[in-house]
C-alpha cells in the first residue's frame, strides 16, 4: 500500500506535485557522493567531508518528466547532513518550453540550503540566453528568501500583460515583470525563478522536517546543539529535557555567550529552576551581562534576587549599561548589603559621582536613603 500526497504548485509551467510513499525506493536513487561544498550554499561546510546519498520516501513528480527523487546525504557514520534532489523540469513561457536542470539542497529542517548547477547544463533566460555568474548568484539570494513575494503570488499576477493596442503580433501572454518582484528575480528568467522557488519552498519543506523529527535521536540532537546553525540550535534546545540541560550545560553557556538574541532569550527563559538555585550554574550567564542585548539583561535581572554576591559585585561595575528599570531592580536586590559591602559601595559612589550618566541621580538618591 502506498500513501500519496499530491499538491499542485502551479500550472502552465510543468505541473509539479510533492509526493510521499510509505515504501522507500531501493533502486531509483543513483549512487553518488558529495565531497565538495555546493557552489551556492548558506551553511557551514567541513572540509574533507564526504557525503553519500540514501533514499527517502519522498519524491517530486514533474508532469511529463516523472519522479524526481529526494535523497538524504549522510556521513560515513550514517549521520544525516542534507536532503537533496536532482530536478529536471520544464519551464514554459510565451508558448515555449525549456528544460531546467538544477540540484537543490535542504537542511535537516527542510529549509533551503543551496543549489548546484548540473554538469553540462546551463540555466537560460528568454531566447535561450544563458545565465551569467551574477544571475546564478541572484537566483541563490532569491531562494534564500523564504518569504519572497513569490510565496503570495500566482505566476500570472507577476506579469503585466500588454494592452491590446500594443500587441501587434506579440504573444498575448508576454509582458513585463511587475516592479514589485523585478528586483528580486533574474531579468528575463521570471518563470525559471518561480519554478525553482516553488520547488525549494513548497510542501516538501514540511515533509522533510517531519521526516527528521521521526528519526530524531540523541546523536542528531547532539549534532544540532553543537552546530553553529541557529535553527538547529533552537530545534535541539526545544527538545531538551530538564536533565539534558545539565548534560549540555557547557555547550548551552557557549551558545548563550555567542548566540543571537533570539537564542539567548530562549535559553534564559527555559533554564531549569535548579540553575538559578546554584551559584556555579548561573554565574556563567551573568558573566555575559555586558555582551548581551538589553532584553536579555532584563531577563537575567528577573533572577537578581537569586544571584550570589560575586554576581552582584560584577553587576555593580556595569551600572552604566542598565536602563532605568534595570537599575532599580539591581538596587532593590542590594538594599541590605550596599552599605556593608565596601566593593559594591565603592562602585555605587563611582557611578553616582561620575557626572556623566543619565541615571546617576537614582543611585545618588539610593545612597542618601541608605545613610
Amino acid at each position: 500500500m502506498k500513501i500519496i500526497i499530491a499538491v499542485i504548485l502551479f500550472s502552465g509551467l510543468g505541473l509539479v506535485w510533492i509526493q510521499k510513499t510509505d515504501v522507500i525506493p531501493t533502486s531509483v536513487s543513483q549512487n553518488k557522493t558529495l565531497s565538495n561544498k555546493p557552489e551556492f550554499f548558506v551553511m557551514e561546510w567541513r572540509e574533507g567531508m564526504v557525503l553519500e546519498n540514501k533514499p527517502t520516501p519522498f519524491f517530486i513528480e514533474v508532469e511529463t518528466m516523472g519522479n524526481q527523487n529526494v535523497d538524504i546525504l549522510v556521513t560515513a557514520h550514517d549521520r544525516p547532513v542534507l536532503y537533496t534532489a536532482d530536478i529536471c523540469t520544464p519551464v514554459c513561457a510565451d508558448g515555449e518550453c525549456r528544460l531546467m536542470y538544477i540540484t537543490i539542497y535542504w537542511n535537516l529542517l527542510g529549509a533551503y540550503a543551496g543549489y548546484d548547477k548540473v554538469e553540462g547544463q546551463t540555466l537560460t533566460k528568454h531566447d535561450h540566453v544563458e545565465f551569467l555568474k551574477q544571475d546564478y548568484e541572484k537566483l541563490h539570494h532569491l531562494l534564500i528568501d523564504d518569504n519572497s513575494i513569490l510565496k503570495r503570488k500566482k505566476i500570472d499576477e507577476l506579469v503585466l500583460k500588454p494592452k491590446e493596442s500594443e500587441l501587434d503580433g506579440v504573444d498575448a501572454i508576454a509582458g513585463a515583470t511587475i516592479a514589485e518582484v523585478k528586483e528580486s528575480v533574474v531579468d528575463g528568467a521570471l518563470y525559471s525563478c518561480y519554478v525553482a522557488w516553488n520547488i525549494a519552498h513548497g510542501p516538501i519543506k514540511a515533509e522533510l522536517q517531519e521526516y527528521t523529527t521521526s528519526n530524531f535521536d540523541n546523536k542528531l540532537k547532539g549534532y544540532m546543539l553543537m552546530s553553529s546553525e541557529v535553527d538547529y540550535q533552537m530545534y535541539a534546545l526545544n527538545s531538551l529535557s530538564e536533565s539534558e540541560y545539565f548534560d549540555y550545560k557547557d555547550r548551552i553557556v557557549q551558545i548563550f555567550k555567542s548566540g543571537i538574541p533570539l537564542v539567548r532569550t530562549y535559553i534564559v527563559q527555559n533554564l531549569p529552576k535548579l540553575f538559578w538555585e546554584s551559584e556555579s550554574l548561573q554565574r556563567p550567564f551573568w558573566e555575559s551581562f555586558a555582551e548581551v542585548d538589553i532584553n536579555n539583561r532584563s531577563l537575567l535581572l528577573n533572577h537578581i534576587q537569586e544571584a550570589p554576591i560575586e554576581v552582584l559585585l560584577l553587576l555593580a561595575s556595569n551600572l552604566e549599561l542598565m536602563t532605568k528599570n534595570q537599575l532599580k531592580l539591581y538596587l532593590s536586590a542590594i538594599e541590605n548589603i550596599a552599605m556593608t559591602n565596601p566593593d559594591i559601595n565603592a562602585q555605587l559612589l563611582r557611578f553616582a559621582e561620575s557626572g556623566k550618566h543619565t541615571y546617576a541621580y537614582i543611585v545618588a538618591e539610593f545612597l542618601e536613603e541608605m545613610e
